[in-house]
């Protein structure tokens, strides 16, 4: 099955960004990237923080989007502890011929709590409320993320990244980094680009700029 990739038009930023203090901004990139299709993933499943590992359909999209993103520049790939995620960027890289970093402890997935595990159609809109308030919140989950990427690139000025997270994080993230709040989640195997210039402001909205 072939991943649905966004393709990276931009994948600088022009524009300065002074509240992130880090060299040859022209030169650094970043793209978020969904780990592919896991049995859960397939069955419905909620999987949040559980460890699930990628299945062979899985597999196969991290492949073809690392081949999707050939000839663009990216240099290194990271991505959560989660083992779904760690092979996805192990998968990627292989197919750029690049780097692996260390795990990004922030990026890793939406903690759900006692819904992970469920299948999402069996579970009420009442239960789902009941157990809302034991989910990580949305604000939390984007502060979390709005950090990682930021201490990404400031340790690694001038390198084109590409960062391996979730379905619910990278939601969460795109939509703050949008300005609206979209109705589609995020496919197996989907690319984001991210602005660097709209990190920046996210982060000073947030407040987060001496929360490093």
């Amino acid at each position: 099955m072939s991943p649905k990739v966004a393709k990276v038009e931009a994948q600088t930023d022009s524009g300065a960004a002074p509240r992130l203090p880090y060299a040859r901004i022209m030169d650094t990139a970043l793209a978020l990237v969904r780990h592919g299709q896991t049995d859960w993933n397939l069955a419905g499943r909620l999987q949040g923080r559980t460890d699930i590992e990628l299945n062979e359909t899985g597999r196969e999209q991290a492949r073809a989007a690392g081949r999707a993103l050939m000839g663009e520049g990216w240099d290194l790939v990271l991505a959560s502890p989660l083992s779904r995620a760690q092979e996805t960027a192990a998968l990627i890289a292989a197919e750029l011929g690049v780097d692996t970093g260390a795990p990004v402890a922030h990026a890793v997935e939406r903690g759900f709590g006692p819904l992970e595990g469920r299948v999402m159609i069996e579970v009420t809109e009442r239960e789902a409320a009941a157990l809302a308030g034991q989910a990580e919140s949305r604000e939390l989950v984007l502060q979390r993320m709005l950090l990682a990427l930021t201490e990404l690139i400031q340790a690694n000025p001038g390198r084109r990244m590409l960062v391996v997270s979730h379905g619910a994080a990278m939601r969460i993230t795109r939509d703050a980094l949008a300005g609206t709040r979209a109705e589609r989640g995020v496919e197996n195997g989907e690319v984001i680009p991210v602005s660097l210039a709209r990190l920046a402001e996210l982060v000073q909205d947030h407040d987060l700029a001496d929360a490093r």
